[in-house]
């Protein structure tokens, strides 16, 4: 008897105490055995309330990001098409894993009758257009996984548009806290499993907004905050955090333990496990990252937390692609003088330029930034008029942390070496690849 009571007890505790939060991303839903293999995950913790925060399935945000260029530039025909293969992929998963899903394609149907729709607002800036139309993918993708996870566990689908609040900065909209932990604290149901959208929130007029790029993290965070959860648990396809890409660098080694500010460095430097965003509210609070494996779920993975040191205390390797090389000079020869690099980082701001690595020098300033396709050459043509103007597009950028000379010469060999900057903690190289 005594071990009964013991035990009811503890899974009425269990009941009571704060949700679970679990982030999933793309490669974690990209199919239907995928989306069977995260409802085995969360049938692994039957008695603690939880929040599952859903990324677009696959690679069906860069699917939609091509709806977004076609739709940018007129091609209307070519964003039809897209969607529909959007929605081919959509179906097919739907239907290998639904025996009558009749209502539930309804549902997605409508959903893509929304983006057809999308195509119409030509008045939309590109940005507003961006987030109208990409959102979509997460509103789908978690539509699909609530229904799949509800057949055996009680389910419930919320709209994250009506819980995280922000403001109206297109494709970098920023979190109004108050309002949002207020709508999650009302809104999220401690009784069921509540599958929401990553990435994504809405301005104080309703407009979908999303949060930049793998914004999912983030909105991980955002809700481990305003419930003042235990922890935040993102699931991905790794064993945990490496201190490299794995298809990219050799030998990596996986990182046990990381402090905060660790984490917050690495995130600033582009490392593509973690949003650059996602620790500053978990810091805040004190409350753990957990990166984990959904291959191995049961594996020990990475806690990011309140430690002095990271164990084991190794290099961390980070190469981002698709850069490019911005270089400015005043046309007159004259200094490049506070005012210069004012006007240049409002500019950036405005358009949402990101900017990886700057240096200047008495009458030039050179910008690593991210190569996107339909702002670079807006910021180009507001800067013509004011400076002389070189870009060099298809350039890489590798940062390493904590190195040493060693490595520093393995990861250079053959590179063409664009721009070079060092601190006694950080080395990082533009490079160009030969052709």
């Amino acid at each position: 008897m005594a071990f009964g009571y013991v035990n009811t007890r503890t899974i009425e505790c269990l009941k009571m105490s704060t949700p679970l939060v679990f982030k999933f991303g793309g490669a974690s839903v990209k199919d239907a055995e995928s989306v069977r293999n995260v409802a085995k995950i969360i049938r692994m913790f039957p008695h603690r309330p939880m929040v599952v925060i859903v990324s677009a399935m696959g690679k069906m945000t860069n699917a939609f990001e091509e709806v977004v260029g076609h739709w940018s530039t007129n091609d209307l025909a070519l964003a039809r098409e897209k969607i529909g293969t959007i929605r081919q992929f959509h179906f097919a998963i739907i239907e290998e894993l639904f025996d009558d899903p009749k209502d539930l394609l309804a549902e997605i149907q409508e959903l893509i009758d929304q983006v057809q729709y999308g195509l119409e607002q030509t008045f939309l800036s590109y940005s507003e257009g961006y987030d109208y139309i990409v959102h979509h993918g997460e509103l789908i993708a978690t539509k699909i996984i609530a229904a799949y996870i509800g057949k055996e566990t009680p389910t419930v689908w919320q709209d994250t548009r009506l819980l995280v609040h922000t403001d109206d900065q297109f494709r970098r909209a920023t979190v109004r806290w108050e309002e949002t932990a207020r709508a999650i604290k009302s809104r999220i149901d401690q009784s069921k499993v509540n599958v929401v959208q990553g990435f994504i929130g809405a301005s104080s007029s309703g407009k979908p907004t999303t949060l930049g790029r793998e914004g999912s993290d983030y909105t991980g965070a955002v809700f481990a905050y305003c419930l003042d959860a235990d922890s935040l648990t993102i699931w991905k396809d790794v064993s945990g955090m490496l201190n490299g890409d794995p298809k990219i660098f050799q030998n990596t080694t996986k990182i046990d333990r990381l402090p905060f500010n660790e984490a917050i460095e690495l995130a600033f430097y582009g490392a593509s496990i973690i949003h650059p965003k996602t620790i500053q509210p978990l810091k805040k609070k004190g409350i753990p990252l957990h990166i984990k494996s959904f291959i191995n779920p049961t594996a020990e993975g990475t806690t990011i937390g309140d430690v002095d040191r990271a164990i084991p205390e190794v290099p961390n390797f980070i190469l981002k692609k698709n850069q490019a090389l911005l270089q400015l000079k005043t046309k007159d020869l004259a200094f490049i003088a506070e005012h210069h690099l004012s006007a240049i980082y409002q500019l950036f701001a405005d358009q949402g330029v990101v900017v990886n690595l700057m240096r200047n020098t008495a009458t030039k300033a050179v910008f690593c930034i991210n190569h996107d396709l339909i702002i670079v050459p807006k910021v180009r043509r507001e800067l013509t008029g004011l400076f002389d103007l070189e870009l060099v597009p298809k350039v890489e950028l590798l940062t390493i942390r904590n190195y040493q000379k060693e490595d520093e010469l393995r990861e250079t060999k053959g590179l063409n070496i664009l721009l070079e900057q060092r601190t006694p903690e950080v080395v990082q190289f533009v490079f160009k690849r030969f052709e």
